[in-house]
């Protein structure tokens, strides 16, 4: 068996070089006679950075908490692997920890929150009210990581039509199949919180939502918020009336268009049940909001679903330009590729069954206090 040192020489050598990596790129797709996704077909913050991160180790910052997207929460840098970021909730154990890139629209200078009147949840034994930056910076003995190195939120402009509380339709991205009663509970930037009324909340944008009467105008059932006297016999006006709201305006809902990915292409994708890896991928199958990953050399069975703007998806080329490692697809002859990968199997770094460090632990709950709860959604067969 190989010893570990071994291993790590082996990983030395395939991610020490830029130019070997790119030239292994160059030559895979020759070899499969594959086409990588072009290039303009990636958003802006899946394509190349223009510049290197400028975060560290230590520094703080606020951001959203993955798993409770109405959640701005104080957070530390913990690791940095090329252009992308392990984040820890502070006063938390590490298991909660979440990988993010750079340029994250998820992730603000420390004192945003303040600055725009949203709540901030401090680290756990502190005080919500009392909670003070830079008293806390000096307990800590960590810096604030610098406001410029925040590359999303250098313009305050925001564009949208919609209005908190506005209300609307939307698709339960967890049961695809219900279209919800929701309201605008947050806007930020030119993103919006959509809460599915008297349920949980989540992000959600164009091709998941739709204006007030779009179930009826295409004959689609409608669930009504929970608890609603007369769920089978739901009517808009009244409760827009009983609740004092307006819906929001048709003209504000912009669908953005289809995307041109096709199938057999390839690309980058972070492995999302260790999303400390990136992996060589190649698009099975498409939709026209989603695509569908396969991790070359891996079953069809691991097959995934995501939004074809998730930012996790990123050209070929990315890792070699960012500084971050690429694992290899798996392989049946023995390359020192082959073995990287296979050793990071062993270890359990990229093992289908999950690693340290995933998106978020895999808990039911939460570890806020006072904001733990189950994430309930309607049932999938009411």
């Amino acid at each position: 068996m190989m010893q570990a040192e071994d291993r790590k020489k082996i990983k030395l050598s395939v991610s020490s070089s830029k130019g070997v990596a790119e030239e292994y790129c160059l030559r895979y797709l020759g070899e499969e006679k594959a086409i990588a996704v072009p290039l303009r077909l990636f958003t802006e913050a899946q394509s190349f950075p223009p510049s290197r991160s400028g975060f560290k180790a230590g520094m703080r910052l606020e951001g959203i908490d993955p798993l409770h997207p109405s959640m701005f929460c104080v957070l530390s840098v913990a690791e940095v692997i090329g252009y992308r970021l392990r984040l820890h909730i502070d006063g938390y154990s590490e298991c909660y920890d979440f990988w993010v890139n750079a340029d994250s629209a998820d992730i603000r200078p420390a004192g945003w929150c303040e600055s725009t009147g949203h709540k901030l949840h401090p680290p756990k034994g502190y005080n919500e009210v009392e909670f003070n930056w830079e008293k806390y910076q000096e307990s800590c003995n960590a810096p604030a990581a610098p406001q410029n190195l925040f590359k999303s939120h250098n313009s305050t402009t925001s564009t949208t039509k919609f209005q908190v509380g506005m209300k609307l339709e939307a698709v339960d991205r967890k049961n695809p199949c219900l279209v919800c009663v929701a309201s605008v509970a947050d806007i930020v930037d030119n993103r919006f919180l959509v809460h599915f009324d008297n349920w949980d909340d989540t992000y959600d944008y164009c091709p998941y939502i739709h204006p007030v009467g779009w179930c009826q105008d295409h004959g689609r059932p409608l669930t009504a918020p929970q608890g609603h006297p007369n769920p089978e016999h739901f009517l808009w006006e009244e409760y827009l009336e009983d609740n004092g709201s307006t819906a929001v305006p048709s003209q504000a809902f912009c669908m953005r268009a289809p995307h041109s990915f096709q199938v057999n292409m390839k690309l980058e994708v972070v492995d999302r049940r260790n999303p400390m890896l990136v992996r060589v991928a190649t698009v099975s199958d498409t939709e026209d909001y989603r695509v569908k990953i396969r991790f070359d050399g891996w079953h069809e069975k691991f097959d995934f679903w995501v939004d074809s703007d998730l930012p996790d998806l990123h050209p070929v080329g990315w890792c070699a330009r960012t500084g971050h490692t690429l694992e290899p697809p798996l392989c049946e002859f023995t390359t020192p590729l082959c073995v990287c990968v296979c050793a990071h199997i062993c270890e359990g770094m990229g093992h289908i069954k999950g690693a340290k460090y995933t998106g978020h632990h895999r808990a039911t709950l939460s570890g806020y206090e006072g904001a733990a709860r189950l994430r309930g959604r309607p049932p999938a067969n009411p």
